[in-house]
């Protein structure tokens, strides 16, 4: 039997029912249905053969402070006169608001929804898929409705998911790769490796400070969710393979793969790691703890770290422009850059199936037709399937981010959420 789809009103009613309790949901509901099924229509235009993309506030501009501004709050930009709010309107509105940096506001005026102007975030509330260290702020808690797509409808409250409209399928869920378990112990070694080298930069200190392995891996995370957007703003898209690191002169890192820009191996291809070293060398200086982590990491405010922080996340503007151009970025996982412009061989057979994780760690999943999907994506099955010690993280220009790696012997592949 055809599962059957769902649509805006169906959404409103999943909103509705799971909004939190703490904070009442203020816009009536019959109103709450029409502001989705606009966006629901206008998710399906396009601007200049662009899909269109924007962020819909649902809340009175007399409730936004008047002398806000960027990344603390908002900055209210109010029309002279509202206007109707209607799919054709929110598609000629859109390129004027960014949806990474600002939104359209619209609220009842006269018992009817009306734009009544834009509001200037910052892109602040990015934070947790950009990468780093600052705070989000939050500054209401009244619907902002995301449309990232044809049919891709989300609804926020105060950076929370309440439900999303996806595949005509209403979910309420989100994957984060970079939470799982699998992912941290695909890493475990080159970590473990990380810890050692430090420990040895610390043998002549008076009282040595260790680093946790969680410190490591959320930092290498950070600077790939900043990879991960600045691909995604391209509008190009891209394929980053990772790969275990060279050992000698063994090519088995590389079967398969024809690199057409490959980089030597001295030391600025490999520069994220000696930053890294850098980073926790400073880290542990600044303490007389015996162990540091993400929150000693956080507190720590000084201009040398921050510097140090900031030339590590720059390698992601690094890895995002070798993606531009057609062929994958080869990586290994102590994130040395091996090269670029890369092919996977047409040789290597495709795997006899795939499958979609519908959770972080895969507990639950759906086969998935490998003929379905674009040449990134067939390109990077076939690449796991050869390395199953690997992992491929395609973007494509229509926003969405899938990681591949082999689970159980199987290929398996995560769409993950990326500001939904």
């Amino acid at each position: 039997m055809t599962p059957r789809h769902r649509y805006p009103p169906e959404l409103a009613e999943h909103v509705r029912q799971r909004w939190p309790a703490q904070r009442p949901l203020r816009l009536a509901f019959e109103h709450l249905c029409e502001a989705l099924s606009v966006a629901y229509h206008a998710s399906l235009t396009f601007e200049e053969t662009r899909p269109t993309r924007f962020r819909l506030l649902l809340t009175p501009p007399g409730d936004l402070p008047e002398r806000g501004v960027p990344n603390q709050g908002v900055l209210r930009l109010a029309f002279d006169q509202s206007r109707a709010l209607t799919a054709e309107e929110l598609r000629q509105l859109a390129p004027a608001a960014p949806f990474e940096t600002s939104l359209i506001g619209a609220s009842p005026i006269d018992g009817k929804l009306r734009i009544w102007g834009l509001a200037h975030s910052g892109p602040a509330w990015l934070a947790p898929t950009w990468g780093g260290r600052q705070v989000v702020p939050t500054w209401t808690s009244d619907p902002i409705v995301h449309v990232t797509g044809p049919g891709l409808i989300a609804v926020r409250s105060a950076g929370k998911l309440i439900g999303a409209l996806e595949r005509g399928a209403v979910v309420d869920g989100t994957v984060d790769v970079f939470e799982s378990e699998w992912l941290a112990t695909l890493f475990g070694r080159e970590r473990e490796e990380i810890q050692r080298e430090h420990a040895a930069l610390q043998a002549g200190a008076a009282s040595p400070t260790a680093v946790s392995q969680q410190l490591i891996g959320r930092i290498a995370q950070h600077m790939l969710r900043r990879t991960i957007q600045l691909v995604l703003g391209s509008r190009h898209g891209g394929l980053l393979l990772v790969v275990d690191p060279l050992s000698g002169a063994a090519p088995e890192p590389l079967a398969g793969l024809n690199v057409k820009y490959r980089f030597d191996q001295s030391e600025p291809p490999r520069r994220y790691r000696s930053l890294l070293l850098q980073l926790l060398d400073r880290l542990a200086a600044s303490t007389t703890s015996s162990e540091v982590g993400w929150s000693e990491f956080a507190r720590d405010t000084s201009p040398e770290l921050e510097k140090l922080e900031q030339s590590i996340f720059e390698m992601s503007r690094v890895f995002a422009s070798l993606a531009s151009i057609d062929g994958a970025v080869v990586l290994d996982k102590r994130w040395s850059i091996l090269g670029f412009g890369a092919e996977v061989s047409s040789d290597i057979p495709p795997p006899a199936r795939v499958w979609r994780a519908l959770d972080t760690e895969a507990a639950t999943r759906e086969e998935r037709p490998v003929e379905e999907v674009g040449t990134r994506h067939r390109a990077a099955y076939r690449f796991v399937h050869q390395h199953p010690t690997g992992i491929a993280l395609v973007v494509s220009a229509d926003g969405a981010v899938t990681f591949v790696a082999n689970r159980d012997g199987e290929v398996m592949s995560w769409e993950q959420t990326v500001s939904r």
